[in-house]
């Protein structure tokens, strides 16, 4: 038998039943990080069927196959006897007003759901910002793991979870959805794994926009008066999709030759500082949209808005 084959089909249908599960709100607060923490099994197993198929050895081949049913029957067992969470949601609204806060950090960290950021929009719209997590039990205040809000100097941090930089400690399936004010000065530090980002910078000032992407989908609206100076995005086998006003002078660098794109016409490839680096340039007016991609199996796709009839 090709147990190879056995043990990785055994292992994608289990982690999506997982991914699955905690999307929709069954499982427990902390099933991420336990998951996480004992990964390395998984690697025993899956080298167990590789060398089972290089030797020819069926008993190994069982071995990894009943190896890997075992660790996801204890992690549904685990979830079970912990209780499932709770998938009400969890909102709430910062004022910043008093005191007066001209531009906002957003540090979130999603798993297995989505982030979204948006702006309010018309006359009369609030200044305040507004959050709504979904499907994230146990993110009360009582159980301190509210999310953190800080503003000082007319600047505030807002960081979803808080004291929780790896992101498979954030909540697994849980959404978070961010609505700022319409002209705020924007700051996005993102970390996302098999998860979906969409951040709408239309009515925005976005000044960075930094994420890490692992295994997910990156969608980007830049098409207000005011473009961010910088987008980074790190990981691998993710896809990004840009939209960007229809002039501007765009530079776009790919640190990995396993990077792909799809540009607009008017992209032309120039040379790097360095062989490794991978250069592409458009020309236009007004300040300069830089682009850095990090990383192999990332997929780039930038559209231009069309030009509206006047």
């Amino acid at each position: 038998m090709k147990f190879t084959k056995l043990v990785l089909g055994v292992l994608l249908a289990g982690v999506g039943a997982i991914l699955l599960a905690g999307h929709l709100g069954f499982l427990p607060a902390g099933m991420g990080g336990w998951l996480f923490h004992y990964w390395p099994i998984l690697l025993i197993a899956i080298g167990l069927a590789l060398l089972a198929n290089a030797v020819n050895n069926g008993l190994l081949g069982w071995i990894s196959t009943i190896l890997v049913i075992g660790i996801l029957a204890y992690a549904a067992w685990w979830a079970y006897h912990h209780g499932a969470s709770t998938p009400p949601s969890y909102a709430k609204v910062y004022d910043l007003a008093r005191p007066r806060v001209e531009a906002v950090t957003l540090r979130a960290r999603v798993f297995g759901g989505s982030l979204v950021v948006a702006s309010k929009s018309g006359p009369r719209a609030a200044r305040t910002l507004d959050l709504t997590a979904s499907g994230v039990g146990g993110m009360g205040h009582e159980e301190g793991t509210a999310p953190s809000f800080h503003s000082s100097g007319g600047a505030a941090i807002l960081d979803w979870p808080p004291g929780k930089p790896h992101v498979y400690q954030a909540p697994l399936g849980g959404d978070l959805r961010v609505v700022a004010p319409e002209r705020m000065r924007v700051r996005l530090e993102a970390k996302s794994l098999f998860s979906e980002v969409r951040t709408d910078f239309s009515r925005l000032r976005p000044e960075r926009f930094d994420v890490e992407a692992y295994g997910s989908s990156v969608r980007i609206t830049a098409t207000g008066a005011t473009s961010p100076t910088l987008l980074r995005v790190r990981g691998t086998l993710s896809n990004v999709d840009l939209r960007i006003p229809p002039s501007g002078p765009v530079r776009i660098e790919f640190s990995s030759a396993l990077s792909f794109r799809s540009l607009p016409e008017d992209f032309v490839e120039r040379k790097g500082a360095h062989a490794k680096v991978k250069v592409w340039t458009s020309d236009g007016n007004g300040p300069l949209l830089r682009i850095r991609v990090e990383g192999p199996l990332i997929h780039l796709r930038i559209r231009r808005e069309a030009v509206r009839a006047i």
